[in-house]
């Protein structure tokens, strides 16, 4: 005699935490990408001596430390994120706290 799954059978669902960290970091990348491409940019004309003089040169630093820190932060926050994600299981339990984490979280 065949059985059918209870409201209380534990069954295998998909991670759906793990699918918004993916989601999460695929949306990230472009973003910190174009900042990067325009931070290289700026700092390129200013090598080049489109803008000359002591605020230029005050400027000139300015510009290299934010994209050395943009930099590391950029790759510290996609590192941080292809962590998570590799802790992550395809699949958990439906009762398993990944199943209602936008809940836990007041998303949902």
């Amino acid at each position: 005699m065949g059985s059918m799954a209870g409201e209380d059978e534990v069954t295998m669902v998909p991670n759906a935490y793990k699918d918004a960290l993916e989601s999460a970091r695929s949306r990230s990348v472009s973003p910190a990408d174009d900042i990067k491409e325009a931070l290289d940019k700026a700092d390129r004309a200013m090598s080049a001596g489109c803008w000359v003089s002591t605020t230029a040169d005050d400027f000139g630093s300015a510009l290299s430390e934010h994209k050395r820190t943009l930099g590391t932060v950029r790759d510290k926050v996609i590192e941080d994120f292809d962590d998570a994600i590799a802790g992550q299981p395809e699949r958990v339990e439906s009762t398993a706290w990944q199943t209602r984490w936008q809940k836990m979280a007041g998303m949902r």
